[in-house]
């Protein structure tokens, strides 16, 4: 029998040895924006919960997947976010999971349930009357631009721009203009 169990934290660092390989498996799918002591920071904090998925078999337990889930609080709504799900053989126990994470986003009370995550997800939970809702999209490797000066000249409380100004500009209109960043 396959069950998914939030883990209080509390109980983390006992727990935390046999999930950090699935930790391990999920890092590098944030693209640089967490490490594992910033999961596991966030988990015994509360901030996020963590979820065994624990198959048994013969009266032993084997963890073959984790779900970490955050509740958001917007301004208008609560919903649970699943942050991250690792695992193996994912097909026998996502639906499972998933029932177990929409009754404790209720108790809970949240509006509805969200997921950020590849775009394979979105055909998976299709299924299981998910849509998809928004695209995120991101540059890395940002340069810094040079900003040119604008110069304006202000008549009548409003100021008028002026294309930049000229190093042979009379001095007598600088003490009318100010700088502005465009």
């Amino acid at each position: 029998m396959i069950q998914a169990s939030v883990v209080p934290p509390e109980y983390i660092r006992h727990i935390y040895p046999k999930v950090e390989g699935f930790l391990d498996r999920l890092v590098p799918t944030t693209n640089g924006r967490f490490e594992k002591i910033d999961l596991l920071h966030d988990m015994l904090t509360g901030r996020e919960n963590l979820w065994v998925v624990v198959e048994e078999e013969d009266n032993e337990e084997d963890i073959i997947g984790i779900v970490i889930t955050e509740v958001m609080h917007y301004p208008r709504k609560r919903m649970l976010a699943i942050q991250y799900c690792s695992g193996d053989r994912l097909d026998e126990w996502m639906d499972n999971t998933l029932e177990i994470l929409e009754n404790w986003a209720l108790d809970n009370d949240c509006e509805g349930m969200e997921l950020t995550g590849r775009k394979g997800w979105v055909k998976k939970l299709k299924l299981q009357q998910w849509k998809e809702e928004f695209v995120v999209v991101k540059k890395d490797k940002l340069e810094r631009t040079k900003l040119s000066l604008v110069k304006s000249e202000k008549k009548d409380g409003k100021e008028k721009r002026k294309q930049p100004a000229s190093k042979g500009d009379s001095k007598r209109h600088n003490r009318n203009l100010s700088e502005q960043t465009a």
